[in-house]
């Protein structure tokens, strides 16, 4: 490789993956004022800055959410760039969409949806070619070699004939650096890979289980005050009447503000102790409740599907012979909330005399923090800075997270830099839920035992459609895939109608691990168990002989062989679905109505950190258990029946069967997403495994009710 090629732009790397094209031109600054820690080395291209000493200095795109997305990203630069991982340093990139935005999620910066390292796998890698082909040029440039008998290992440049090394720190110290560009041919064989697939030490390990590492809710500036809201229990509830002369009476609480829209009361105190009890000596009256419930929230999405409030959105459609005879099966998943280990917070502080504010939240999401502080401050987007603290625990709720807009409320009307937190409780009665759904399947398979007729309908909210409409797919931008993902099953048919019904609930709507996907393919794969053992089946063998994808065969096959499929006496149920591009079958065995053992096979394409991975699939699965035998959130005289966490079902250590994972891998193929695959095929497999050992079906979840 002796010719020079032009350095790739941001423009060029996303247009070496086909997507986004907004982006930076060659030559631009990889750091801003809004970022925490500005690069100080040599810059190779958007991502990447070498210093003098060899240090690699990694803006990174991706948020600390605890799942170790920014270590996986740091992994794929160090292993195309030749760097020893021990020497990169991870930058949080500033809120700057055309450099750093993913283009999985049309150049957002969001952090989310399993997304991550798909989305900048390409990118990272053609990154770190730059940074390995610069040092080598530069090293060859140095030391008179040619460059096509150098390589780069473990931060260092070899020359093959001589033997001899030069580090990283000497040839960045030694001189301007030498910038060729990089394309696909520059790229490592996966053959060659030694970092990837590994489970290097995450370097906050120790500072995570000691208590030492500092999360949002932790970062607070001298000066800052902290607000608490309290709100209805009920939902939708609006402030008629308020007494706060109890509240100014408690030590450190300096403002009450109610909010515009009548929601809510802040508390704001120089501590979050006097917040805490300002907030509950309110005396406030609110509006009356509604007469939800969670049986009205029911029925309400089974009419639905029997009599749709709009027009469903088609999602698969083909010619009907013939109306079907079989009768239809319909499902039920609760609504749920969610159980965050760090409470919901933000903190907003005015700049710039008030024109601006800056925003420091613990979020998946620059973008949409953005977006929120500059609506409520009314102001333009540039007038406001952004900074994410790690995140204790996201589960896809800090993608809208809300506290931001209390925060830049309260802050401008006071006039002072506030953090708002959330207490766990409030949450769980007022905060986003994953909506219910109710499904409706109509399913007959032809006297040969094939799938001849397939009709689908689903009836929910949509979360996407409540808060983003702008970003809703299809050919007439009406598919909400937070309500449809997981309705494109794997099974040929010739025959087939999926639909979708928006049906607007009274609880906001919000994202939560898997969303739709937790309940489209329970419904999906225990119809396709009932219709393979119907007919006297194996529902292995059906499943084999109906789908087209031959990675999903091999998953199939293998979890067929960890659990020794076929045994006879045992109760057994499957489940497998594709996801993010990844592959995934279970088998759940139960005995006396428990879950004895999960068994999960995986092909997640290339395995970036190995534990990481496993530790992602394993927790999906727990979440799966909890979902499918104890989670719902339930609703009365217009509110959550809930008055504190105890009262919220969840699984505990004691309940946990033994979960046994293996991973399928091949060479040559890119990262699957894995944050959400453990729950989906779980829930429906513990289903079919139950109905195998009791004889009863089991239309709603959880499956114990």
């Amino acid at each position: 490789m002796t010719h020079i090629r032009k350095r790739l732009s941001r423009r060029s790397f996303l247009a070496l993956t086909g997507t986004a094209t907004i982006a930076v031109g060659v030559g631009a600054t990889v750091y801003s004022l809004q970022a925490e820690t500005p690069v100080t080395g040599a810059e190779i291209n958007a991502f990447v800055a070498i210093t003098p000493d060899g240090e690699i200095e990694f803006v990174c795109p991706a948020l600390d959410l605890g799942q170790g997305a920014p270590v996986a990203l740091a992994m794929i630069l160090a292993e195309e760039g030749g760097a020893s991982l021990s020497q990169v340093r991870i930058l949080p990139a500033p809120r700057d969409a055309a450099r750093y935005g993913n283009p999985d999620f049309g150049g957002r910066m969001v952090t989310a949806d399993s997304k991550t390292t798909l989305g900048y796998w390409s990118i990272l890698r053609h990154a770190g070619a730059e940074v390995r082909l610069a040092l080598i040029a530069t090293a060859a440039r140095q030391n008179n070699w040619r460059i096509d008998d150098c390589h780069a290992q473990d931060h260092q440049v070899y020359h093959g004939p001589s033997g001899k090394s030069v580090s990283f720190k000497d040839v960045a110290s030694g001189g301007r650096l030498r910038l060729p560009g990089a394309d696909g041919a520059d790229l490592k064989a996966t053959k060659d890979f030694s970092l990837l697939g590994t489970s290097p030490e995450s370097p906050d390990a120790v500072a995570i289980v000691t208590g030492r590492k500092k999360f949002g809710a932790d970062m607070r500036a001298e000066g800052t005050h902290v607000a608490v809201l309290r709100r209805s229990t009920h939902l939708g509830g609006t402030v008629t009447s308020v007494n706060d002369s109890r509240a100014k009476e408690i030590a450190g609480v300096t403002h009450i503000h109610q909010l515009e829209d009548a929601s809510a009361i802040a508390v704001v105190a120089t501590d979050s102790w006097a917040a805490i009890k300002g907030a509950k000596a309110l005396e406030v009256t609110w509006n009356s409740p509604t007469e939800y419930s969670s049986k009205i929230e029911r029925t309400a999405l089974e009419s639905a599907l029997v009599t749709p409030p709009t027009d469903p959105v088609i999602l698969r459609a083909s010619v009907v012979a013939d109306q079907p005879i079989a009768p239809a099966s319909t499902f039920y998943a609760p609504s749920l909330t969610h159980v965050l280990p760090e409470p919901l917070n933000a903190t907003v502080e005015g700049n710039s005399l008030g024109l601006g504010a800056t925003v420091t939240s613990a979020t998946q999401s620059l973008d949409l923090d953005m977006r929120y502080t500059a609506q409520t401050w009314k102001t333009a987007p540039f007038m406001i800075n952004n900074k994410a603290t790690p995140v204790g625990g996201a589960y896809g709720r800090r993608v809208f997270n809300d506290t931001v807009r209390e925060a830049a409320e309260i802050a401008k009307a006071i006039g002072q830099p506030v953090q708002v937190i959330r207490p766990q409780l409030d949450e769980m009665q007022r905060g986003q839920v994953r909506p219910a759904a109710a499904q409706r399947i109509v399913a007959e398979l032809d006297d040969s035992g094939n799938l001849a007729y397939w009709r689908h309908e689903i009836a929910s909210d949509g979360t996407l459609a409540t808060h983003l409409p702008s970003s809703l797919k299809g050919e007439q931008g009406t598919e909400d895939n937070t309500a449809t993902d997981g309705a494109y099953h794997p099974y040929r048919c010739s025959q087939q109608d999926v639909r979708w019904i928006r049906d607007r609930a009274l609880p906001l709507p919000g994202f939560l691990r898997g969303v739709s996907v937790g309940y489209t393919v329970w419904a999906i794969e225990t119809t396709i168990e009932r219709l393979a053992r119907k007919s006297s089946q194996c529902p292995l063998e059906w499943r084999l002989r109906h789908i087209d994808d031959p990675r999903l065969a091999t998953v199939l096959h293998q979890v067929a062989n960890m659990v020794r499929w076929g045994e006879p006496g045992r109760n057994l149920g499957l489940a497998t679905m594709e996801f993010r591009g990844a592959r995934v079958a279970t088998v759940a065995e139960v005995i006396d109505r428990n879950v004895t053992a999960l068994w999960i096979a995986v092909d997640a394409g290339q395995v970036i950190h190995r534990k990481q991975l496993l530790g992602q699939i394993e927790g999906g699965a727990v979440w799966g258990l909890s979902m499918a035998l104890h989670e719902g959130l339930r609703f009365r005289n217009g509110a959550a029946d809930i008055t504190s966490l105890a009262d919220y079902p969840m699984i505990s250590n004691g309940q946990l069967p033994e979960i046994k994972i293996e991973l399928v891998e091949e060479p040559n193929r890119s990262p699957a997403g894995a944050g959400e695959i453990g729950i989906p095929a779980t829930i429906a497999a513990i289903c079919n495994a139950m109905e195998v050992a009791t004889g009863d079906t089991y239309d709603a979840l959880p499956l114990e009710a």
